[in-house]
Order: C-alpha cells, then sequence, then structure tokens
C-alpha cells in the first residue's frame, strides 16, 4: 500500500469518562478518548481526551518544523473528550493550521465550546491569542467535509451517496442517546475504505435503524462498549453508554468487517478487559479491545 492511499487507525486514548492510569491500566492505557486517523496525506483527529497531548508531541515531531494541519473533530463537550486540549502543543505553534469540527451543543457553536476551555479563569493561557491559525466549523449532520486530491483546504457541502476514491471524506450522524446534548459519530472514507467512530452512543431497545444505515459495511467500527451487560441492567441505564452485546449486535446488523470496542470503563482493569474481549468476540469473532499504541492498516 503506497503512502498517498494509506488509510491508518492509531490510539491514543481509548478510556472514558476520567483518565486512570496506573499498574492496573498498563496495557490497555489509562487516557481519556483520541484517535487519530492518517488518511493520504490528511491527519484527522477524533476528539481530545487527555491521550492527545502525547499525540500531539508526536505531530509537531513528524512535522519537523514545517507546517502541520490538522482536522479536529469533536463529538461533544463533555469533559473526558476534551480534557487534553489545552495541553496539546501544536495550538502553539504558529506553522499550525487547525480546523475544529463539531455540531452545535446547548446552543453554542465549535468555537464557542472549545474557547473557554483555554481562557482565564480557567486556563492562564487564552486560546485567542495563541499563534496557530485555527478555524471553526459547526456540523448540522446534513453536510460532508471533503478534502479533494490537491487542494489543501477543505470544502463542506451537502453530503452525497458515494465520494471519489482519491477524495478524503468525513459525514456525520448525530445521536440524542447521550446525555444531555447528544453526540456526533463521525464515518471517515478514502480509497474505497470506510472507519466509524461511534463513541457515547446508547441503544435500549433496539439500535436506530438510520444509524446502522450510516454503519453499514464499514471496514472498522470503533464503539462505545463501557460497560459489562450486568453493570448496566444494574446501575447504568440512561448514562448514554453501551455494552459489549449493543457493540457486538451493532457490528453484526450492520455487516461491519473489523468491530474495536471503545470508551473503557475506567474502574475495569486490564484483566476484565481481556475477560470482555473474549466475550464479546462469542457474540462477533472479530471483536478486539482498543488499547493505546494499537494501529490499524486498511
Amino acid at each position: 500500500m503506497s503512502e498517498t492511499t494509506r488509510l491508518r487507525v492509531r490510539f491514543w486514548g481509548v478510556r472514558g469518562s476520567y483518565p486512570t492510569p496506573g499498574p492496573h491500566t498498563v496495557r490497555y492505557g489509562g487516557n481519556t478518548t483520541c484517535v487519530e486517523i492518517e488518511a493520504g496525506e490528511r491527519i484527522l483527529v477524533l476528539d481530545a481526551g487527555s491521550g492527545i497531548i502525547r499525540l500531539g508531541d508526536e505531530l509537531l515531531q513528524r512535522s519537523a518544523g514545517g507546517t502541520l494541519e490538522v482536522a479536529l473533530f469533536i463529538t461533544h463537550g463533555h469533559g473526558d473528550h476534551l480534557i487534553g486540549l489545552p495541553f496539546f502543543a501544536p495550538l502553539y505553534e504558529p506553522t499550525t493550521r487547525i480546523a475544529f469540527f463539531a455540531p452545535r451543543l446547548a446552543g453554542r457553536d465549535v468555537e464557542q465550546l472549545v474557547t473557554p476551555l483555554m481562557s482565564p479563569p480557567y486556563f492562564p493561557v487564552d486560546m485567542r491569542r495563541l499563534p496557530s491559525h485555527r478555524t471553526f466549523h459547526t456540523l448540522t449532520g446534513a453536510e460532508q467535509v471533503l478534502w479533494r486530491a490537491g487542494e489543501p483546504e477543505a470544502v463542506i457541502e451537502d453530503t452525497q451517496p458515494h465520494g471519489h476514491a482519491d477524495e478524503v471524506r468525513v459525514v456525520t450522524y448525530l445521536t440524542s442517546s447521550h446525555p444531555l446534548n447528544g453526540a456526533a459519530v463521525y464515518r471517515i472514507e478514502y480509497a474505497g475504505r470506510r472507519v466509524v467512530f461511534a463513541t457515547d452512543v446508547e441503544w435500549r431497545e433496539r439500535c436506530d435503524p438510520a444509524f446502522l444505515a450510516f454503519v453499514e459495511g464499514a471496514d472498522i467500527l470503533i464503539h462505545d462498549a463501557q460497560y459489562t451487560p450486568d453493570e448496566y441492567r444494574e446501575t447504568k441505564q440512561g448514562f448514554g453508554h453501551s455494552t459489549i452485546v449493543m457493540a457486538t449486535e451493532v457490528a453484526k446488523s450492520a455487516h461491519v468487517e473489523k468491530l474495536v470496542l471503545f470508551h473503557h470503563e475506567p474502574t475495569y482493569d486490564d484483566a476484565k478487559l481481556d475477560a470482555l474481549q473474549e466475550e464479546a468476540r462469542g457474540h462477533f469473532a472479530q471483536t478486539f479491545s482498543a488499547y493505546e499504541g494499537m494501529e490499524i492498516d486498511l
């Protein structure tokens, strides 16, 4: 596979709710949600949990002082998905261009969502004074974000059924299952392959048919699987997260190639996540639990 047609997924943070470092999380990692996708020459980042901090350092090393262009897609505004943003080193470099994308949440557009995280009295540095170049794009779910070959800037246009193989395409599906304002699910398409990032979703009675159509045939489905079925049934219903059974049911119903369990419960240690992966494989054989440092090449 050439570099220009590569679709590579890297996991920098896989936990939900709050960071949980320590000896019990060594193998899977304790950082909260952040996934990097290399689509050809484009760098897409999904969520800015504490995992984005190490990713930022890595991106600056790769750019070696040259221009760095990053598209950051935020699923929603909860702290575990944004806690690392103030410490994302590329924000402080004049050679960095960052495009922010997120749905409107609680009446706030994406700029209103992220700016308070990096402004007094909550943070000593004001984002608006940083030397990086930033643009902000609020998504409604009715459009696609598209990078055409040879064009540096993304365009946002009405969603089309199919994209060209040399285009990087991100399509958004908005859910209402994660309290209180919902979350965005992103589908990344490039070179005939598809990755779906569906964290912070909950399917109580049955999965939304429109969501299944959105996921249908994905090469990789990264899906929230925070709870065991027993814990969900006893105390966690309505929290906006899924079980391993919900995740595997989506994978089977939508005919995906591989399922990656994600947004791990912070109180679950490595051994428990091992056990959940094996249990999930009994429902859907091509299931893998996400861990920090995990890479998937498509």
